[in-house]
């Protein structure tokens, strides 16, 4: 394994901010590369925490001979919000993921973006872990943008449960994954849930996911059960349902439960006086993909998202 610094950035008042992959090279020069992204945002513990797990798996529990294409990890970009527990980059709240491919004379987000972009788009694979920029939390999912240049068949090698494939907005194309995709390198999202503590078990699917990613691939040579016959959902198959009153917001269900028409899967009560003044019943059947994940909620909010099973 061989450190490999990305970027430094000299403070006036701490010590320099440098970013730093970890490069495990391949025995094979033929084979695939892939490049791995951790965390951009501050609360993108599970990504962080995914990444830096898979360097401790590549360097002590898989023989250096069976990684036969280079594999690059960054396991974090965003140390300043990280450390201060800031969503965003502290300084501006700019989202780094909205700022590639990077320019170089740009603002400071911009100029990270583009050095990170630099070190990793000749890659042939590369892999963002990601958490959702609103208030909710998810099950692991893969997202794959409609680019025209997605690969489909990559995406189900991942053995994940969901794939969303999801309609490209133009606020996409300031993405890492769309510019990956866009200077030639497959390129995926696996989302994560973002909370400010570490589940292992979810932690530990993301990794996996990954190694079977790679095994499938060739990238590595580490057998692993293939897990899940990806269910792939388009925008039309996610059912939304919104808060219709602010309060206090309870959830009678967890990420990943299965969901009956008419079934009662949360309320909001009176923040003052303890009344109940809305119940959440689904329309549909399906998973429950994602879920608000605060106390306390305002009127309109998403709360949870459904994906529907069409009988």
């Amino acid at each position: 394994m061989k450190t490999v610094e990305i970027l430094r950035l000299e403070s006036l008042s701490r010590e320099p901010m440098v970013i730093e992959g970890y490069l495990f090279k391949g025995t094979d020069p033929d084979a695939p590369k892939v490049a791995i992204i951790g965390a951009m945002q501050g609360d993108a513990l599970i990504p962080l925490h995914a990444s830096a797990s898979l360097i401790n798996f590549l360097k002590n529990k898989i023989k250096a001979q069976k990684i036969l294409g280079d594999v690059l990890i960054i396991p974090s970009i965003n140390h300043y919000a990280l450390n201060i527990s800031e969503k965003f980059w502290p300084l501006d709240k700019t989202n780094i993921n909205m700022m590639f491919p990077g320019f170089d004379q740009g603002e400071t987000t911009q100029r990270i973006a583009q050095k990170v972009f630099e070190a990793i788009k000749d890659y042939d694979y590369g892999v963002v872990l990601e958490t959702r920029t609103d208030q909710s939390i998810c099950i692991p999912y893969l997202m794959l943008l409609k680019s025209s240049w997605e690969d489909m068949q990559g995406a189900q090698n991942f053995g994940l449960k969901i794939i969303h494939h999801k309609e490209l907005e133009s606020i996409d194309t300031v993405t890492l994954q769309y510019n990956w995709q866009l200077w030639g390198t497959k390129a995926y999202s696996i989302m994560c849930p973002a909370e400010q503590k570490i589940d292992e078990e979810v932690s530990k699917e993301i990794i996996q996911s990954m190694i079977r990613f790679m095994n499938e691939n060739k990238i590595i040579k580490y057998p692993i059960f293939k897990e899940y016959n990806s269910n792939i959902l388009q925008s039309k198959n996610i059912y939304t349902i919104k808060s219709p009153n602010s309060g206090m917001f309870i959830s009678t269900k967890s990420l990943g439960s299965y969901i009956t028409k008419g079934e009662v899967l949360g309320k909001i009560i009176d923040s003052l006086n303890g009344k109940v003044i809305h119940q959440f019943k689904s329309k549909v059947d399906g998973k429950l993909l994602c879920m608000f994940n605060n106390a306390l909620v305002n009127e309109n909010a998403i709360v949870y998202k459904i994906a529907k099973i069409n009988r």
